[in-house]
């Protein structure tokens, strides 16, 4: 089935199955995967999807599915059966209605670039480009994925929206190691050729990888720590997450009864800007067929917004922002989507320079909290570590976690520099522009008991 029959008969049964609204998302996806192992690509992986996402509501009652196989039968067997568990679902506290178009949309610039699909061998020349790179930056072997992703996206609601977008993306993640204790990360994620950069992710995992040779055991205690763009990507992800309305009210937010109210240094502003041109997370509507525009998270310090969906927005007496997207069986819930942080007035080198004694943290993984409410969280540090003294890198370190509290790191912000990268990979869902951070006494604890 093509995706505007798919689209058509899920709203077309929808109706017929009693619902108040429905929203047909159709996702189309052209996917090739290069794994590249001991400096070598491996494995070659290509596959083609037309995913159908479907959010239904009956009375106050809300439920989604997706189907792998979008054929007749099992798109009407499947919405009988969501249908028929809905009914048994609790009430929802509110009543909540799609919105109400149709909307004119405004098509996000640069986010589309022919060349990602046209030819496997320039896919090819990019992983070996990085994998150069990083062997010359002083790596000895080389490992990672890239990912390129072309995609048309439909969204048609009963509610008389209908999107239409395309758009491609580039994720490229390298790891560097020189022996088994001593490894470097980059990233490069990119809609286009013109801002994807192989060569400088694979220069920062050699050069980090290369800085981490004979690293020691990490020592307990509270330090001052510049935080790399991948651990702060990571850790204003659940910023940006515990922004959603839907997160608030199911009491796993640490920004629960906080809007208005400082909640981060007054050197921080983060916003979800979905049209942001070339980001790669941008988007001109949502999967409810509302039209997004920029919206401001966090400014100065201050919770200036929770992101909405039309169910949130009716509970909360608040307006649409335009972030109601598909999450599996909960349905539609607003979700943040293309983040970016407003960059700082230090260079890289100066922020090393206000470290007395500190560490450098480059990455990090299996980011866990103890309380979502209050935002004490552990998580592990992972490739570089390094000790700093008085500005300058002294020696490599390993073993080590952030064990701490989300609000008090936003809050002890002391300085981000001017430079900028995009970072998306799997420990960082959500793709965000934003800079290397300066954070005031930051608790390091030993990664194993």
């Amino acid at each position: 089935m093509k995706p505007d029959e798919i689209a058509s008969l899920i709203l077309a049964e929808g109706e017929k199955l009693g619902a108040s609204d429905a929203s047909a998302i159709v996702i189309e996806e052209r996917k090739r995967m290069l794994r590249f192992s001991n400096s070598s690509v491996t494995v070659l992986q290509a596959w083609n999807t037309i995913t159908p996402l479907i959010y239904l509501s009956i009375g106050s009652r809300r439920g989604g599915c997706s189907i792998e196989e979008p054929t007749p039968e099992a798109i009407k067997s499947t919405l009988e059966i969501l249908a028929k568990t809905m009914r048994h679902m609790k009430l929802g506290d509110v009543e909540s209605r799609l919105p109400k178009g149709p909307f004119t949309y405004h098509a996000v610039e640069g986010n589309y670039d022919p060349r990602v699909s046209s030819s496997e061998d320039k896919l090819t020349a990019v992983v070996q480009t990085s994998i150069d790179s990083a062997l010359s930056a002083g790596a000895k072997r080389v490992s990672g994925v890239l990912v390129a992703t072309e995609s048309n996206r439909l969204v048609r609601t009963s509610a008389e929206n209908e999107g239409r977008e395309r758009g491609t993306r580039l994720e490229l993640t390298v790891r560097a190691f020189v022996d088994d204790d001593s490894s470097g990360q980059g990233v490069s994620c990119s809609t286009t050729f013109d801002h994807f950069n192989p060569e400088l992710a694979g220069i920062e995992a050699g050069e980090t990888a290369k800085l981490a040779a004979g690293p020691v055991e990490g020592k307990e205690g509270v330090y001052q720590a510049i935080l790399g763009p991948s651990v702060m990507a990571n850790l204003l992800n659940t910023t940006a997450a515990s922004a959603s309305a839907y997160m608030v009210e199911i009491g796993m937010s640490y920004f629960t009864d906080k809007l208005g109210q400082s909640v981060a240094s007054n050197r921080l502003t983060l916003r979800d800007d979905q049209q942001f041109p070339g980001g790669p997370g941008s988007h001109a509507f949502d999967d409810e067929g509302f039209p997004t525009k920029p919206t401001t998270i966090v400014e100065n310090g201050i919770l200036k917004t929770l992101l909405h969906s039309s169910y949130t927005a009716k509970k909360f007496n608040a307006d649409l922002t335009g972030h109601g997207y598909y999450s599996g069986s909960y349905g539609i819930v607003p979700s943040p989507s293309n983040l970016t942080v407003e960059p700082g007035d230090y260079s890289k080198d100066e922020l090393f320079e206000e470290v007395e004694d500190g560490v450098y943290i480059t990455n990090n993984w299996y980011t866990r909290f103890q309380n979502y409410q209050t935002g004490d969280f552990s998580t592990i540090c992972r490739d570089g570590i390094f000790r700093i003294m008085n500005g300058e890198i002294t020696q490599s370190l390993r073993g080590l976690r952030i064990s701490d509290n989300m609000l008090r790191i936003l809050r002890s912000v002391k300085a981000l520099s001017e430079e900028r990268s995009w970072i998306k990979w799997w420990e960082v869902d959500t793709p965000i522009l934003l800079s290397h951070f300066l954070v005031d006494q930051v608790r390091i604890t030993k990664s194993t008991s």
